[in-house]
């Protein structure tokens, strides 16, 4: 399969300006599965809204200053936020998280996030130091061995830790009906190497053990994985915006076998670099 969409070795966030004017960042609604769209509205943070056939799961809902932007590219697609049955949050961080209460408050949707999150969630919500985060309620919490149903999806959780500590990942299967095709789908819910640094660690209440089972993780599980289409849960971590076609609903472009694996390893690769000490580099 020629290469065309590839995961990028490392993030590169703006925190800065697009906070307050995310409209200079915007980005239209695009279909990634057959029955799956980034609507997060800006060229940051991602957030996926599956089409179950009976209701809506959101994965994410990030910045609270880009809200209209991801409730404008639901409408854009012909569907409805008060339809959102299920929220799934990959982890705690703000920017994953920050407009979830206003759209469990607009759809009485459920929330879920790892318990191991929910307790970072709880320490930080009041924090002003760092970026502010907009408290929500916690409705349900991941149980790996139980899988999130709702119509034509089951989504499987993971817990992958090194991020956050509860961060979480998700795989699912997508259909489309037109050619019979089903693809396996996934998305890492934090491969953002930066905060497993020893002082970023240090910095949230993260712990070494947790960087080190994101490298044994990658290499002896989910790079193993078989998938079909990859999603990245920010932009930036693939080379997504050169790709976007013309035609939104195309999710082709997507399809990449080759791409997880090689994320995987790669980010692996990274972290083994930031503890050579634990590592026969």
């Amino acid at each position: 399969m020629e290469k065309k969409i590839f995961y990028a070795p490392v993030n590169h966030p703006r925190c800065g300006d697009d906070l307050e004017h995310p409209w200079k960042y915007a980005v239209p609604a695009y279909r990634v599965t057959p029955h799956v769209w980034n609507v997060g509205g800006q060229d940051d943070v991602c957030s996926y809204l599956f089409d179950t056939g009976e209701g809506l799961i959101l994965i994410d809902t990030g910045y609270r200053s880009s809200l209209y932007l991801l409730i404008d590219r639901i409408h854009s697609i012909g569907y409805d936020p008060r339809d959102i049955k299920k929220i799934l949050l990959s982890h705690w961080h703000w920017d994953h998280v920050n407009g979830c209460a206003a759209l469990a408050a607009l759809s009485g949707a459920q929330v879920w996030i790892s318990k191991e999150d929910e307790v970072f969630h709880q320490r930080f919500k009041d924090d002003t130091s760092e970026m502010p985060m907009v408290d929500y309620t916690a409705t349900n919490f991941y149980d790996d061995d139980k899988p999130i149903t709702l119509g034509r999806f089951t989504i499987h959780t993971v817990l992958t830790p090194g991020h956050t500590p509860g961060a979480t990942s998700f795989r699912w299967e997508d259909t489309d009906e037109v050619t019979g095709k089903t693809y396996r789908c996934a998305m890492h819910g934090g491969i953002g190497v930066g905060l497993m640094t020893p002082k970023m660690l240090e910095r949230f209440g993260g712990k070494k053990e947790e960087a080190l089972r994101f490298v044994k993780d990658c290499e002896e599980k989910l790079a193993n994985w078989e998938v079909d289409i990859p999603v990245p849960s920010h932009l930036n971590q693939g080379n997504v915006l050169p790709n976007i076609p013309e035609d939104r609903s195309d999710y082709s472009v997507w399809v990449a076998d080759y791409a997880w694996r090689e994320s995987m390893l790669s980010r692996a690769q990274l972290v083994k670099e930031m503890y050579p000490e634990d590592y026969d580099l």
